[in-house]
């Protein structure tokens, strides 16, 4: 059995598909399995990371633990002091008491102790904490989700015809499909744990100005100027946001990260592994950028 923590989410949805497809006994947990959306022979319980009895109980008979959960996108009890820095050692700790045999983290590339992002800096202390439980485990590192970023990007040039630039959009990014790190997940949440690490990015590093021009032309879209806010702007607004709306402080002062810190891996030797991952444009051909996005930090 293979237990999937945020099977209902972004990438948690693609790994769940995966291993359904490959014919693994998947147990999903999340806070409300009425709303979860999951095939008939996928398995739903409940299960919240503040409740150590109902991790218990999501964890019996696991041979692999996989969690996607974070908090980047909540506040107060869904933030990242709750999950990253409470609710995810809480799973480390229920994990190795049972003796699983493989933990398998989506944590991320941003991950470091040094990182002006709380969020990153807890995403580092969870991963210390998983190396040091004495558990076997797997933790994979992707870089911007490709997913994420065009769904936030269209929404600007759809509806403004502008580009939104983060930074000076210069940058190269090492950008990442969802389905490329849900293949690694899926992958080595099959067999044991060999403590190992790795980040994920894909096959090419874009600038962001590179990347919403790819945008405009999936969409066929003219774009007439471009929305900038340059990286000391962006932890200015950070700072006054902040008391008011933490997520939207919080993106902003992510996004001033494209800029001050290093966002290309080498990941080749993941791929050759694993099979080639997907190029931008590729990306981009398989999924057209939605037009009904959010609004962009």
């Amino acid at each position: 059995m293979i237990v999937v923590f945020g099977g209902t989410g972004r990438v948690g949805r693609q790994i769940v598909d995966r291993l359904r497809r490959e014919g693994k006994a998947v147990r999903v947990v999340t806070r409300d399995p009425t709303s979860a959306r999951a095939g008939e022979d996928v398995e739903v319980v409940a299960g919240d990371l503040r409740e150590r009895n109902t991790l218990v109980r999501a964890v019996a008979g696991a041979e692999a633990v996989v969690c996607t959960v974070q908090g980047g996108d909540g506040k107060g009890i869904d933030g990242p002091r709750r999950i990253e820095g409470a609710g995810i050692p809480r799973l480390i700790g229920v994990a190795r008491d049972a003796a699983v045999g493989n933990f398998v983290y989506i944590s991320s590339a941003s991950a470091r102790p040094d990182s002006p992002v709380e969020f990153f800096r807890l995403k580092f202390e969870a991963e210390r904490v998983l190396r040091a439980s004495g558990l076997p485990y797997s933790i994979l590192r992707p870089t911007h989700l490709m997913d994420t970023w065009v769904e936030t990007l269209a929404e600007s040039i759809v509806t403004k015809g502008k580009a939104t630039v983060l930074g000076s959009g210069a940058s190269p990014v090492s950008w990442v499909a969802g389905e490329d790190v849900a293949k690694v997940a899926a992958a080595i949440a099959a067999r044991p744990g060999e403590c190992w690490s790795a980040d994920l990015g894909g096959p090419e590093a874009l600038p962001l100005t590179k990347v919403n021009e790819l945008i405009a032309a999936s969409l066929g879209v003219q774009v007439k100027g471009e929305n900038r806010m340059p990286a000391g702007m962006l932890r200015v607004m950070s700072t006054l946001t902040r008391p008011f709306n933490e997520v939207l402080a919080r993106r902003m002062r992510m996004g001033a990260l494209l800029d001050t810190q290093p966002q290309v891996v080498d990941s080749g030797a993941v791929w050759a592994e694993f099979g080639e991952p997907l190029s931008f444009p590729a990306w981009l051909e398989a999924n057209r950028p939605a037009r009904g996005a959010r609004s962009p930090a």
